[in-house]
């Protein structure tokens, strides 16, 4: 077996299976598809090191596909990551960011931000919660959002556009609750 077999079989996955593999990288990476050539890659070295290790695959297709979704996810997650260090404060509309604006405008030192941030969380309703975890904590992008939640992506701009007007509605009533003790 060895090396000689190694080298035929990759040859032949390669030949048989790489512009496909490519394809699929590509498709499943959505906007970080600047990672698919690189989730290629490791997806044949990973066959190729269990080659040279003596494994013999019934399917090497199959093996190529499953490796290749988990170097996807491994590169999103990666890419995702990334974005989210070098976003723009301005981009990330969380509701934080609306309750400092409206403190700031009123220069009011007795408001807890955070806490005025659990009470505003807490007013919303389960699936606005959910939402705002996926969209402001996690920072899915809309696409992902929608294939969790089994609804297009114009859908979830529709949702995350209501919940962001829900939430400027009700800052300045809770603000003015904190401030007057009632929370």
């Amino acid at each position: 077996m060895g090396k000689a077999y190694a080298d035929e079989q990759l040859e032949e996955a390669f030949t048989l299976y790489s512009k496909s593999l490519e394809r699929f990288c590509y498709t499943r990476l959505g906007e970080a598809s600047e990672y698919s050539s690189d989730c290629v890659q490791d997806t044949y070295c990973l066959f190729y090191s269990k080659l040279l290790d003596g494994e013999k695959f019934q399917n090497p297709r199959a093996f190529l596909y499953k490796t290749a979704n988990n170097m996807v996810l491994k590169a999103k997650e990666k890419y995702f990551k990334n974005a989210r260090r070098t976003k723009n404060l301005e981009e990330a509309e969380g509701i934080s960011f609306c309750i400092e604006d409206e403190y700031e405008q009123r220069q009011d030192d007795s408001i807890d931000i955070e806490k005025a941030h659990q009470i505003l969380i807490a007013k919303l309703t389960d699936s606005e919660i959910e939402l705002y975890q996926m969209k402001y904590i996690e920072q899915k992008s809309l696409k992902e959002i929608g294939s969790i939640l089994d609804i297009p992506p114009s859908a979830v701009a529709m949702r995350t556009s209501r919940l962001r007007a829900k939430i400027k509605e009700l800052i300045t009533p809770t603000l003015n609750e904190i401030r007057g003790g009632g929370i």
